[in-house]
């Protein structure tokens, strides 16, 4: 499909919620998923690479083979990372990048009331969106406490060599005001302090990232998701990415290696340590039996690559706005495909419904046809007409 054609068919069916329910309602679905990691390969990142094509994404295949992938996952905003990436969290389509609104994370620590170890962001760099301290981070909403925050891991300021901080100082400058326990500031010391000392935090790949900033630091991020599921059994653990916007290139000069080269080698190496946390939940006694894989790009990007070797993400391709959401876990059928349009709000409802919550603000619905057991069970999937602007 090329451009204008694509324009043309842009009066899509979409998901929007009906009434509000309640934050604290109990799940009766009996949902087998207690632990979710979900992967936002972000700042676009098109199907073709990291589903579509085999000889980049192997892992990202194997994940959709054994459980479902949405092929036709829909976004209205492709050229607003901020925009983006709090449309996916709090399930609200957004006119400013600042989350005013709970997301996932924050409706579960509210429904559970529980430490702030069992939901994390965690990221290569500081200065992104979900970093705490930057304003893009905050829930302002007034239901929406510190003490319903999650956590953010951030590679870039604490797993490097020239690091001489202790980690009881490196815990009490990351984690602040998130009402975090001096139970749980002991317990994220001892986990600093024995990653630090045992410099495990650097993924050994067959075909490593880029070696440098943002890369090598989203290396780590990823690697470290075993890590901190073994150590604090989250509930969520949300990884957001930045290193496939290379494809934006040099602004029109070349480099050694063109925007688009660099964007496939990030997903050649994104797919490898996937691959890893895969086959760690997989061999797992514990984790195998509860724990879901989620992955979903921001946006896609461009269906073509430009004469300066760039890769961007712009309205009007089919790439960029038709992203495929991937589902692997218990409760997902397996090696099924949806093709209906679906919409990128249904995510926040849809992992908050899986671990017992209910996402009270959000737009979209949960996606009752990507799971196994529960036809029936609940709603009907919601669609609505609506055009991109």
């Amino acid at each position: 499909m090329n451009r204008r054609d694509f324009v043309k068919s842009m009066a899509i069916p979409g998901a929007l919620a009906g009434l509000p329910e309640s934050a604290m309602a109990q799940s009766t679905n009996n949902f087998k998923t207690k632990h979710v990691v979900l992967i936002l390969n972000g700042n676009g990142a098109r199907k073709r690479e990291y589903y579509e094509r085999e000889d980049v994404s192997p892992n990202m295949r194997r994940l959709a083979a054994d459980g479902t992938v949405c092929v036709e996952d829909h976004n209205n905003t492709v050229s607003n990372h901020g925009y983006m990436f709090t449309e996916l969290l709090s399930g609200i389509d957004f006119s400013v990048a600042a989350p005013r609104w709970p997301t996932m994370a924050h409706y579960l620590r509210k429904r559970y009331q529980d430490e702030a170890t069992k939901y994390w962001y965690i990221q290569g760099i500081s200065y992104y969106r979900q970093w705490r301290f930057h304003s893009k981070y905050y829930c302002t909403h007034p239901e929406y406490s510190t003490e319903t925050f999650p956590l953010s891991l951030t590679m870039q300021n604490i797993f490097f060599e020239e690091n001489k901080k202790p980690a009881s100082q490196i815990a009490r400058e990351q984690f602040p005001d998130m009402g975090v326990t001096e139970k749980e500031f002991k317990q994220l010391e001892e986990f600093i302090d024995a990653h630090l000392k045992a410099k495990d935090y650097n993924p050994a790949l067959k075909r490593p990232f880029i070696p440098r900033e943002p890369f090598y630091q989203e290396a780590q991020a990823l690697h470290m998701i075993p890590k901190l599921l073994q150590t604090f059994k989250p509930r969520l653990v949300i990884f957001q990415q930045i290193g496939h916007d290379t494809g934006h290139g040099n602004g029109g000069f070349l480099l050694q290696d063109t925007g688009y080269q660099e964007y496939v080698k990030t997903a050649i190496s994104t797919d490898e340590v996937t691959g890893h946390i895969l086959d760690f939940v997989k061999n797992d006694p514990y984790f195998s039996q509860n724990t879901a894989i989620i992955v979903r790009p921001e946006t896609g990007r461009d269906d073509e690559v430009n004469l300066y070797g760039e890769i961007h993400h712009s309205e009007g391709y089919y790439y960029t706005h038709r992203a495929a959401s991937i589902f692997w876990g218990p409760d997902f059928r397996k090696g099924h495909v949806v093709k209906d349009v679906v919409n990128r709000l249904d995510m926040c409802k849809t992992v908050v419904k899986m671990l017992g919550g209910e996402a009270q603000y959000a737009k979209g619905s949960v996606r009752p046809m990507i799971f196994a057991d529960h036809v029936g069970k609940l709603p009907a999937y919601e669609k609505e007409t609506t055009t991109v602007g």
